[in-house]
């Protein structure tokens, strides 16, 4: 049977061994203690280059006020189309009917107080009442539409040099200027009346109606007193 040969290695080079197997085991020990309890940098969204702007939403844009006279003291200042007749002149209308309900509806066939553009562009940007006397059942061939409209100075010079523009007959009366223009054909008669008179002018547009003294009507009840 084998012979075994005596161990080399003695008791001092053991208690080395020892040593340095707890110096191992301590620095392994350490190295995951500082692995796991070490800072790590937080999951933080990416942040956009400083200076640089971020792209957002075009805002609507605001919208545009139109302008509107400023009614000096002592202006007339009728709040309904009721306002700016005599009961004669209502009376004289006969089966015309001031404003029937169809008049408001949308997409009505109704007229303002002139057909040109730019006198129209006048009375939708700035404050007025819209008085047409019309068949109560819907548009005809007949009918009276004024607008009574309160304009600046400016306006009112801009006004008076369209209507003279347009080749109407323009002449001071009661207190104002007054330009008209009538056609007539072998079917129809219609014509325009329009006054100018501190701060309001009444426009109108007539198709094969209106009472006379119509207009003078009107100037007389808004500027009762006057």
């Amino acid at each position: 049977m084998p012979v075994h040969g005596k161990s080399t290695i003695t008791p001092g080079r053991q208690l080395v061994l020892l040593i340095l197997g707890g110096l191992v085991t301590v620095l392994v020990i350490a190295a995951a203690v500082w692995v796991v309890s070490m800072p790590w940098p937080a999951n933080t969204p990416e942040v956009p280059e400083a200076g640089r702007p971020v792209p957002s939403s075009t805002p609507e844009p605001a919208p545009v006020a139109m302008p509107t006279a400023v009614i000096a003291p002592g202006t007339p200042k009728p709040e309904s189309c009721g306002e700016i007749y005599s009961p004669a002149m209502v009376n004289a209308f006969g089966d015309l009917v001031l404003n029937p309900p169809w008049t408001t509806e949308p997409g009505a066939d109704v007229s303002d107080g002139s057909d040109d553009p730019e006198l129209l562009a006048v009375i939708n940007a700035t404050e007025h009442l819209s008085c047409r006397w019309v068949s109560p059942v819907g548009p005809s061939g007949t009918g009276v539409a004024t607008n009574v409209v309160w304009v600046t100075e400016a306006q009112t010079a801009a006004v008076e040099a369209r209507l003279r523009a347009l080749g109407m007959e323009c002449y001071e009366e009661l207190g104002g200027l007054r330009c008209i223009t009538e056609t007539t054909t072998d079917t129809d008669n219609f014509g325009q009346s329009h006054f100018l008179r501190g701060g309001i002018w009444l426009a109108t547009v007539w198709v094969n109606a209106g009472p006379d003294g119509y207009t003078h009507d009107m100037i007389g009840t808004i500027w009762a007193g006057a």
